[in-house]
């Protein structure tokens, strides 16, 4: 009796058990091209794997052999189906800095504003390891044997699962680099909130931050408005140098980049299909005003 067709191929005895919606790498470029910072991981889990794990690895995460990711504070815990009935639990982690050690951090980074510039547009600056190297510790992985592996399959460490798992983190980082901070223990988000406050204290003072509102005699006296049209907005700017000023870099999906990957599942990323939209929608609007402004001319 033939096999019904609708039901598809019996599994191969050693071929892992499909799983159904699984969480798979979609990078296109494969491991070409990762953020440097995203790269760190890739490369302290492959010095430490065979190359079978590594091949078989990336097919797992090819093929979405993840049941599930997730990046807690701390920790990235995952679930490989394997050849087993149940699928294998993956761990990788960093070791956390201490509450000082973080205090220590956030004040350094305070002193340099591009650190906060690039990272409230969801961008990784390429110094942001000085700012840990001051207060002697480090962000990434300083050695391979920092980053800890674990997996219940009982195969030698870093086995398939935990470098399919390594992969999907290193793509993970590229679409939310905030996550990074996360795996020594403080949220982007926070540690955010945090350099924001240290560096309204070290621009300001805490006195000037909390001042208690001044009596009108007590004001300075200051010129009428009619007086200073010319320089209001940028001291030693006039209105007209503004047609003169260089246009600033565009930072695309600025907005996409600081809210990070989407919690939602589904076959294709929402961040990436909302980057789309928002893609053809700029080119639309701008060829339709050049069609408007051709039209006046």
């Amino acid at each position: 009796m033939s096999a019904n067709p609708a039901q598809g191929q019996p599994r191969k005895p050693d071929s892992p058990r499909r799983v159904r919606h699984g969480i798979k790498f979609r990078r296109k470029e494969g491991l070409q091209g990762l953020p440097w910072f995203a790269k760190a991981f890739v490369d302290a889990i492959e010095s430490r794997a065979a190359l079978g794990a590594r091949v078989m690895g990336m097919e797992y995460a090819l093929s979405g052999q993840a049941a599930s990711f997730s990046l807690d504070t701390g920790i990235v815990d995952a679930l490989v189906q394997g050849r087993a009935p149940r699928p294998y639990v993956v761990k990788l982690s960093l070791p956390h800095l201490s509450k000082e050690q973080w205090v220590d951090v956030v004040q350094v980074m305070a002193h340099e504003a591009l650190f906060a510039a690039k990272l409230l547009v969801g961008e990784m600056p390429e110094g942001i390891e000085e700012p840990f190297a001051a207060c002697g510790v480090n962000l990434l992985p300083k050695t391979p044997s920092e980053l800890t592996v674990e997996c219940n399959c009982g195969e030698k460490l870093p086995c398939k699962h935990a470098v399919a798992v390594g992969y999907l983190l290193a793509e993970r980082l590229e679409v939310d680099p905030l996550a990074l901070f996360a795996l020594r223990g403080l949220p982007g988000t926070t540690l955010l909130e945090r350099l924001q406050e240290a560096r309204t204290v070290q621009t300001t003072g805490v006195s000037q931050s909390h001042q208690s509102p001044q009596l009108p005699s007590q004001k300075a006296q200051l010129p009428p408005l009619e007086a200073c049209l010319d320089d209001f907005w940028r001291p030693g700017r006039k209105l007209a140098d503004f047609e003169r000023l260089p246009a600033q870099a565009h930072v695309p999906h600025a907005l996409l980049r600081r809210l990070g990957a989407s919690p939602l599942g589904g076959k294709f990323p929402l961040v990436g299909l909302l980057a789309s939209v928002h893609d053809s929608l700029r080119s639309k609007a701008i060829e339709l005003r050049e069609r408007v402004e051709g039209h006046d001319a």
